[in-house]
């Protein structure tokens, strides 16, 4: 019995292709799921609960959007850190009169389970005492997705006025 040295040569070559392949997709690890446009329509839910308990003024439903390791940059003031200090920052903002807060999502996008939510704000500050005023600016949350849960690590926003304007008489 002779042996064909081209046989065995070709049988070789036939599944050379097959070990680069396999590796490759050993190393790939596993996917991450994709953001998709149910996602971003969740988040748009959200972000209309969050202001629904805002505007109830119930500072512990508006931080439980918030794991505890979050971070909130409110405009003119230190950054603060963490569930409690921004459950304590609500409370502070009710105090000063904050209520009718409206958020206009405009642009929700994400990779994975990260997220950002751009938009526009409008909150008016009715005080005890002294003149009502309201506010107009923008927004940025950055959400994640913990275990099918989206949630707000950081929130920034900043003023498009000068300074307070007092609401008309």
């Amino acid at each position: 019995m002779t042996s064909n040295p081209g046989a065995t040569r070709v049988r070789s070559f036939k599944f050379a292709w097959l070990a680069p392949v396999v590796l490759a997709a050993a190393c790939a690890g596993p996917t991450e799921p994709q953001f998709v446009q149910a996602d971003a329509n969740n988040i748009r839910q959200r972000t209309q609960e969050f202001e629904a308990a805002f505007n109830a003024k119930d500072a512990a439903k508006v931080a439980a959007f918030y794991p505890g390791e979050s971070v909130l940059m409110p405009p003119n003031a230190p950054t603060i850190r963490g569930r409690e200090e921004i459950q304590k920052f609500y409370v502070e903002l009710y105090g000063q009169g904050a209520t009718d807060l409206e958020l206009d999502s405009k642009d929700v996008r994400g990779h994975g389970p990260l997220a950002y939510e751009a938009g526009g704000y409008t909150l008016i500050r009715r005080p005890a005492s002294g003149t009502p005023t309201r506010d107009r600016g923008k927004y940025l949350f950055i959400w994640r997705n913990t275990n099918g849960t989206w949630s707000i690590e950081h929130t920034i926003w900043s003023s498009d006025l000068p300074e307070m304007v007092p609401l008309p008489k």
